[in-house]
């Protein structure tokens, strides 16, 4: 019978783990390495694997619902810039040191497609329109791993839970694309019937430790 019981758990709880959200990056061109471009976070974004950046590419959601959470990862500017999200809210940088876990704002995209949310850059000084800099318009590299760019160009993709982005602001030459990066991320959403089954798994769980205790119980009287 406690078999049953764990059996029937681990299967309630299996249905109901949601699909993996994810970020996808298509229609890549433009790669380029990021050493020797006077990037001042050159070695972090190494330490996670991102070794290029590409100036052209598009951004969509796999396996909707998902919560995208945007976090202010570091910045090196003289300026003020801003990442903008959903057309109101503005977060400014303050040449921030590397933290990945700086959280801004959050939202819910109910389905697959391109990204939502209006995410793209402000700054203080002129040269990028009214409109501000958005994600894959050349002026936000997305930072990719080292594999990504061998293909012909527009043809490379890449998936991810996180994104990493760097804004080269209007008052930047240079193009190390350090001037604010963020980092976006993605995360799956229950549906109701996943959260029935979660908790039905664990009502099984529960009903199984109980049932055991009552035989041990049992047997040792």
């Amino acid at each position: 019978m406690k078999k049953t019981f764990l059996l029937a758990a681990v299967a309630a709880l299996a249905f109901a783990m949601p699909a993996q959200a994810a970020l996808v990056a298509s229609g890549i061109s433009g790669v380029s390495n990021i050493a020797g471009t006077g990037n001042d976070f050159e070695s972090q974004l190494a330490g996670l694997g991102l070794t290029k950046k590409a100036l052209n590419y598009n951004v969509s959601v796999n396996s909707a619902p998902a919560v995208i959470s945007v976090y202010r990862v570091g910045a090196e500017s003289a300026l003020t810039d801003w990442v903008q999200v959903g057309g109101t809210n503005a977060f400014a940088e303050n040449n921030n040191s590397w933290n990945l876990n700086d959280f801004l704002i959050s939202f819910t995209q109910n389905s697959n497609g391109a990204l939502g949310g209006t995410i793209n850059f402000l700054s203080n000084s002129n040269g990028l329109g009214g409109g501000g800099a958005a994600l894959g318009a050349g002026r936000v590299a997305l930072f990719v791993p080292g594999n990504v760019g061998g293909g012909a160009e527009g043809s490379n993709s890449y998936t991810a839970n996180d994104l990493f982005f760097g804004f080269n602001d209007s008052g930047s030459g240079d193009g190390d694309f350090d001037d604010y990066i963020i980092r976006i991320n993605a995360s799956a959403v229950p549906e109701p019937q996943a959260w029935l089954m979660l908790i039905c798994g664990f009502g099984l769980i529960g009903g199984s430790m109980r049932y055991g205790r009552k035989t041990l119980a049992t047997t040792v009287a």
